[in-house]
């Protein structure tokens, strides 16, 4: 006869699979869902570590070149050109219409010629041609009358500018540092430092210095940004205008996520929160979902022009291709896990289907009765 297949236990084939399976599903998810998380917030710190770098990286080198600039303030040479322009008496009217004239006639006139040849000029251009960054420097007097320059200005009187104004603070002298923009004067996107400049003897403001600073040496390391392909460093203000980003810009372009930095500081704001990054998913213009971390500046508490964060951001699929490879592990994870399941709940079902030896001993053990035997000599012969 055919071998037949024991039957199966349906009940406990049932039950192991309903208690077997949904496990592993929903252990299988919560590894993946962690996993995601954990790389996620890996990636994040490690954005938020390079953001704040590169924000301490531009606020060191502004502030040395504001040190820069009050050492070189000092310099005798420069002092002393401030204290001779005191010396003339000052006619405002005067110096409105030699302003003019100097606006008129580009050519070198006397007075253009006897500023750029005198001492402190000569030492000025030396400077700025021996320091690429120094892309023009300038002194006037305390009524700001121009008595030295590294080159020929566009202007002679600068009491009219608020530079100026703010560096001369009254008389009382302070240090004034412009946001990045194109200088028409030096042609070079720049940021302006003016510092005071004192008199030759005691604490007197005898004048007031600017330098015109390329931007490109502080703006190298947001440039040089390597994180993947898809990473992108901006530095932009707290309005969302960008100051500074690797690819083409035009003055106005606004940062991607400029309406969600404004919520997110707005909402520290109103929770008192200590400064520090910001993190939060993002659209990019071209739909695809981007990780960005802001690190702001912290030239803005002292300077509140230069209000500047550091916004990194990069593709999410980039940023979570790791976890992909994870993925499929954990789906061959499943499939063999669940192979094994259904192999044991198998085995169980058949098992407990199976007679047991004892009832099989039982059966051999049943007493049969012995059917009775005739004798030749009569029934009641026996042997």
């Amino acid at each position: 006869m055919p071998r037949r297949w024991p039957p199966l236990n349906t009940r406990v084939l049932t039950v192991v699979l309903l208690v077997g399976l949904p496990v592993l599903v929903i252990g299988i998810g919560i590894v993946l869902s962690i996993g995601r998380y954990r790389l996620k917030e890996a990636q994040g710190e490690r954005l938020a570590e390079m953001a704040e770098y590169m924000a301490a990286s531009v606020d060191t080198y502004v502030f040395r070149s504001i040190l820069d600039a009050s050492v070189l303030a000092r310099v005798p040479d420069i002092r002393q050109a401030a204290a001779r322009g005191n010396e003339r008496p000052f006619d405002n009217r005067a110096a409105l219409e030699l302003d003019r004239q100097w606006l008129r006639d580009p050519a070198n006139s006397a007075e253009r010629s006897s500023l750029l040849d005198s001492s402190a000029s000569r030492f000025l251009a030396d400077l700025a041609r021996n320091d690429s960054v120094k892309r023009e420097v300038l002194v006037t007097d305390r009524h700001g009358r121009l008595v030295a320059a590294s080159n020929v200005t566009t202007d002679y009187f600068q009491a009219d500018e608020e530079w100026w104004r703010q560096a001369f603070d009254e008389g009382r002298g302070r240090v004034s540092v412009s946001d990045v923009r194109h200088d028409a004067s030096a042609g070079v996107y720049a940021f302006e430092i003016a510092v005071p400049v004192p008199a030759l003897s005691g604490n007197e403001l005898a004048g007031v210095m600017k330098i015109v600073a390329d931007s490109r040496e502080m703006l190298t390391g947001i440039g040089g940004v390597e994180f993947g392909a898809t990473a992108e460093a901006m530095l932009v203000r707290s309005n969302g205008s960008i100051v500074f980003r690797r690819r083409p810009h035009t003055e106005g372009d606004r940062f991607f996520a400029a309406d969600l930095l404004r919520e997110q500081l707005e909402t520290r704001a109103s929770r008192k929160e200590p400064p520090g990054p910001l993190r939060f998913d993002a659209a990019a213009p071209d739909g695809t979902g981007r990780l960005v971390v802001v690190a702001p500046s912290q030239l803005g508490r002292s300077f509140p022009v230069l209000a500047w964060f550091v916004a990194l951001s990069v593709d999410q699929d980039e940023l979570l291709a790791p976890f992909r490879s994870l993925v499929w592990y954990l789906l061959l994870a499943f499939a063999l896990t669940a192979i094994a399941v259904l192999a044991i709940a198998l085995w169980l079902s058949l098992r407990l289907a199976a007679p047991t030896i004892d009832s099989a001993v039982e059966m051999h053990l049943v007493d049969h009765a012995q059917p009775d035997v005739g004798y030749a000599d009569g029934p009641d012969t026996k042997p």
